[in-house]
């Protein structure tokens, strides 16, 4: 039986078929050929460059084994500039067998970044070694997903080592090992005939011979692969830490009802503003300020500075370079609120689930009336009449029955901020009648008039939401505000802080109905008032009482034409002679009527325009599209103040044509035509004499009926009762959204208020104009959703910490006392533009005196490190570079770049190095 058994079919296996290393390498090869890494072209890099540069990230992810591996691609986005040409070039950048990876690493331009780090920093291996390209391969996923043993480090790293050669890289390849918060690296780049590997460790206790400089070199020397015949070039900075600053500027809440009060240690300072607004300022007490002085000697030889345990001489008064780096967190009162009443435009609860469905309340007395007597009441000596003897409606209950976190008396109070009128024995800030005769200017943001009724109203909400009791305040404020309206409007009397005329468009739809509210009560008094006025010029002997009774049923808006009587019985034109004119204004110069020449062509009496705000506006234009432009409807809606001022010209001028009508209302229509014989005529225009035209079917069907007679085009009454019920039915996001953008606005107010009073406005302009510009483009977007404000909420909040930061640097400078403002100003300017620091000390350019005034920053500064300089260094920082020389062979073999950057902070120490070797013999 054994024998038949074939041993052929076991044990076999397929040594053909890939590996999964081969597999990873050729998948890691096709995507480095994407992101063609063989290509080396590239222009010097300029000072501190590397650091303040974009940066291009691309990651994918590679499966390895079932496992994913990420790899990610980085690359510096440099500013465009023409390269040197060849004469220019330098001796030892001509060697083809040098990449960007070794100028890299050479260039002392970029050895130290800024030290206060932030959370889009760059990459730590662009930090380290000052690369402009590389790539990082990692496991993918955080957690404890990371590489732990030396099988894994050397797997990954021998494929990089491999695929680099077969695509001929000349990029860096790192693999991140051990723990990523570590930051331990693996490298390999390699050139032509060059192999450099890079290494990092970290080291708890530090030995002393590396410590200071001379141990490092060592250290260095005993790692290169050859003698070098050059001095190491070395670059040293120190980083010392002076006290953080911390200003109390406590919590400000208008109208005392934020009684809760912070222990805060240190100096109490306040943020004083000349205009009252609204809005809580002042910082939180975490907030502070710390300052590093940071020492530099860019390129030392290293026989040149000797550093030891026993003496130094990388001290302060000999460093060429010093600057002063300031890391502020500030967490503004102000901004908090904002951000806070985000919120609000997510909460789509009615006005009524907060305080009711009947909170519009009952205007001035007349719950106590009987209804009915409403229905006998006369409309112009009744109600209005009484409106005579008194000066200002009554308070009472505006307040009461709104249920809320605030009592009534606060609720007062808030009221007699915005209706001051209203409230004369609790007013404090009167609307300023000057600043709503400033122009308007409809370039800027889409809101209100500074300080009106609805920049109050806004700011008022944000606060409530954010230190009043929540959205709950905010709902018993609006109705409160709301009952006030009705109060306003029953009493005819205008809202206060709100710009006259009719609703601008330029301005928020909160504010343009505030000034709807105001035309309908201006409306409503003139002609109550011309009402009353032609009853006491047309005296008439007392009545019967049921003739009196008649006379008041009457009454109303609607009047129909007179009765043709045997005076005007016969033929139509008779009847229109003999018609008498009404409704007469003035004439039209001294213009006579076409068909009459002995009359004069008067301009006749019309309504007044029909104000619309934009809502409105909006839906009449949606009607028209969905009408269409050939209905009768949409005909008629734009016809409606046309067909009034036609029956007010025939009223006017009874014997006058169409021809008289386009003369006085349109004399562009009206045109200047040569005969054949060239004589001169007027005619009409095309548009007006084309068969079926609007205007001739609308002059066809006017009646001459003078504007007392006519139907009202605007109801005053029924428009005030919208805007009241708009107002009474929006929910809390619709409220969120007609305030929003007034609140912004006040807020940088507020602002420029603050920076105005504490004399550095000037300091902070260009950032105020980039946030007006955003905010004006936010608050004219046309999209039906609301804007995404956290792009602006965060410039703002930056803003603030801004100046935060200069009223710390001010109090370490020293002023006023030690130096003066316009110092102070003009340092703390290049700390804007150089992103936290500014230099005190250059010793190259303290022979022109550039930095004059930035040395009594120093005299100010030095003695503090004088007291105890040891406790103050935070970290020494050493980068050791050496070069060969690119000219010399010896045996074929080239010295390429070493680097080897040591930093030592405290204890620890952190060891990074790029050592090349020659490849050319192996």
């Amino acid at each position: 039986m054994a024998e038949e058994i074939d041993d052929n079919d076991f044990y076999r296996e397929n040594f053909s078929a890939d590996t999964d290393w081969e597999v990873f390498n050729a998948q890691l090869g096709d995507l480095l050929r994407k992101w063609e890494v063989d290509v080396d072209i590239g222009v010097p890099l300029q000072p501190e460059e590397i650091f303040h540069c974009k940066w291009q990230i691309e990651t994918k992810t590679l499966d390895m084994l079932h496992n994913g591996i990420a790899v990610d691609y980085y690359e510096a986005q440099l500013a465009e500039r023409e390269p040197p040409a060849e004469g220019q070039t330098a001796a030892g950048e001509r060697c083809l067998q040098r990449t960007n990876c070794h100028h890299d690493l050479m260039c002392n331009w970029n050895s130290f970044g800024p030290p206060i780090r932030k959370s889009s920093e760059l990459h730590t291996l662009a930090r380290i070694y000052g690369l402009r390209r590389f790539v990082v391969l990692h496991p993918a996923g955080g957690g404890n997903n990371y590489m732990r043993s030396p099988s894994e480090f050397n797997f990954i790293l021998s494929a990089a080592a491999v695929v680099a050669a077969e695509v001929s890289s000349v990029v860096p390849i790192f693999v991140q090992i051990h723990d990523p918060k570590w930051n331990f690296y693996m490298g390999v780049s390699l050139a032509p005939a060059l192999r450099t590997n890079f290494r990092l460790i970290g080291l708890e206790q530090t030995p002393e011979d590396c410590r200071y400089l001379t141990g490092l070199l060592t250290l260095f020397h005993d790692k290169l692969p050859a003698l070098y015949p050059r001095d190491a070039k070395i670059s040293v900075r120190t980083t010392y830490s002076l006290d953080a600053v911390r200003i109390r500027m406590p919590l400000y809440v208008p109208f005392n009802c934020y009684t809760e009060d912070i222990a805060i240690d240190g100096d109490v300072e306040r943020l004083d503003v000349q205009n009252f607004y609204a809005l809580p300022h002042g910082y939180a007490p975490e907030s502070s300020t710390e300052s590093y002085l940071v020492y530099t000697w860019p390129e030392l030889s290293e026989n040149v500075a000797f550093d030891s345990e026993m003496r130094t001489d990388f001290v302060p008064a000999k460093a060429p370079l010093g600057k002063i780096y300031l890391s502020v967190e500030a967490f503004s009162y102000l901004t908090l609120c904002l951000s806070d009443y985000q919120a609000v435009g997510k909460v789509s609860r009615s006005l009524e689930s907060f305080v009711g469905r009947n909170f519009s309340g009952i205007s001035s007395g007349a719950e106590h009336t009987n209804p009915l007597d409403k229905l006998t009441e006369h409309k112009l000596t009744g109600r209005r009449a009484e409106r005579s003897n008194y000066e200002l409606p009554s308070q009472a209950g505006l307040t009461k029955s709104l249920p809320g976190p605030m009592n009534e008396s606060e609720l007062t109070e808030l009221l007699a901020y915005l209706f001051p009128d209203m409230h004369p024995q609790m007013a404090l800030y009167p609307y300023s009648k000057q600043s709503f005769k400033d122009k308007f200017d409809p370039m800027r943001i889409k809101g209100a008039v500074a300080d009106s009724l609805v920049s109050r109203l806004s700011c008022l909400l944000a606060t409530c939401h954010a230190h009043l009791g929540g959205v709950e305040s905010m709902a018993q404020v609006w109705a409160a505000f709301t009952r006030q309206l009705r109060v306003l409007w029953d009493n005819s009397l205008t809202v206060p802080g709100t710009a006259p005329g009719f609703p601008d468009t330029r301005t928020c739809l909160l504010h343009q109905k505030l000034q709807m509210l105001n035309v309908c009560v201006e409306r409503r008094v003139h002609r109550e008032a011309l009402g009353k006025r032609k009853q006491q010029q047309q005296p008439q002997p007392e009545p019967e009482p049921q003739q009196q009774l008649s006379e008041d049923e009457d009454e109303g808006e609607f009047y129909d034409c007179d009765e043709p009587t045997s005076a005007t019985s016969g033929s139509p034109t008779r009847a229109v002679l003999s018609l008498k004119p009404e409704g007469r204004l003035k004439r039209l110069g001294e213009q006579r009527l076409l068909d009459e020449p002995e009359e004069f062509l008067y301009i006749p009496q019309t309504q007044e325009p029909v104000p619309k705000t934009e809502d409105q506006l909006h839906d009449d234009a949606e009607v028209m599209l969905q009408l269409g432009p050939g209905s009768g409807l949409s005909t008629q809606m734009m016809c409606t103040s046309l067909l009034s001022d036609m029956e007010a010209f025939k009223a006017a001028n009874p014997r006058g044509k169409m021809e008289d009508f386009i003369r006085w209302y349109s004399p562009k229509d009206w045109e200047e035509v040569e005969n054949a014989n060239g004589s001169t005529t007027q005619q009409l225009s095309v548009r007006m004499t084309t068969e079926g035209n609007t205007w001739q079917k609308v002059w066809q069907q006017a009646q001459p009926v003078p504007v007392a007679r006519q139907r009202r085009l605007f109801d005053d009454t029924n428009e005030a009762l919208k805007v009241l019920h708009y107002l009474e039915t929006r929910n809390m996001s619709e409220i969120y959204a007609l305030t929003v953008m007034p609140a912004l606005h006040t807020a940088l107010l507020k602002l420029i208020d603050i920076y105005s009073n504490a004399h550095v406005e000037d300091v902070f302009s260009s950032h105020i104009e980039q946030l007006l510009s955003d905010l004006c483009r936010l608050s004219r977007s046309h999209s039906n959703e609301p804007p995404n404000l956290e792009a602006f909420l965060s410039n703002l909040a930056e803003l603030e910490r801004r100046f935060y930061q200069f009223k710390c640097f001010e109090r370490l400078a020293g002023y006023p006392k030690r130096s003066n403002l316009a110092q102070i100003k003009q340092q703390f300017a290049e700390i804007l533009k150089n992103e936290n620091s500014c230099t005190i000390v250059n010793k190259k350019l303290a022979a022109t005196s550039d930095l004059a005034s930035a040395g009594s920053l120093y005299d100010i500064l030095s003695p503090k490190l004088e007291q105890d300089i040891s406790n103050r260094l935070i970290s020494k920082d050493y980068v050791i570079r050496l070069d060969g020389d690119t000219k010399a062979t010896e045996k074929g073999l080239y010295m390429g770049p070493q680097f080897m950057r040591a930093i030592v902070t405290g204890d620890k120490l952190r060891l990074c190095g790029a050592f090349t070797e020659s490849t050319t013999f192996v």
